[in-house]
């Protein structure tokens, strides 16, 4: 990834991480970005923390008002789409805010391709197959045997059940005729 602000931990996972710069110093925001979670930990005396899958977030922007253009942070506005509706997630006074934006999107369109490919492999169509695989006609019901039919047919002419017209009839049916 190019232009992601460098993690300071060593856990090679992490994509991007920054810590909130409010105005008043206290409360910040710890923010984690690895490729399957964003994580936001917010709070002093009592602390909030919340988790959010990279393939829900689904629009990254950003808003700096002029307090925080002063202070060269600002905020990024994320809309999740979770499976209890529309969200939007705020990660506020952040430094390098920009880089964070493009870290938190590029993990997005990576979950999200990523979610899709492992549903066409794993979904299955209506003939019970994975999409791309051929589906293989099953064998045809044999043919049937047109002179074992030919001879019942025959059979009952001579038993008096078919009339010579009927036999013909249906002797021409069973032919195609």
């Amino acid at each position: 990834m190019t232009n992601v602000e460098p993690s300071t931990t060593s856990d090679p996972s992490i994509l991007w991480e920054a810590v909130g710069q409010p105005l008043t110093r206290i409360g910040a925001g710890r923010y984690k970005l690895t490729a399957d979670i964003l994580s936001a930990e917010v709070g002093v005396v009592s602390m909030r923390g919340q988790q959010i899958a990279t393939h829900e977030i689904h629009d990254v922007d950003f808003t700096q008002g002029m307090a925080q253009k002063m202070r060269g942070v600002g905020t990024i506005v994320l809309t999740a789409i979770r499976s209890v509706g529309r969200e939007q997630i705020y990660l506020e006074d952040v430094p390098n805010f920009r880089e964070g934006v493009q870290a938190i999107n590029t993990a997005a369109l990576g979950a999200r391709d990523s979610l899709r490919v492992k549903e066409q492999t794993t979904n299955v169509n209506h003939a019970g197959t994975a999409p791309g695989v051929p589906v293989i006609a099953a064998p045809a019901a044999a043919a049937p045997d047109f002179m074992s039919e030919l001879a019942k047919l025959a059979a009952f002419r001579d038993q008096g059940v078919l009339t010579d017209d009927e036999f013909t009839a249906a002797k021409a049916k069973l032919l195609g005729l």
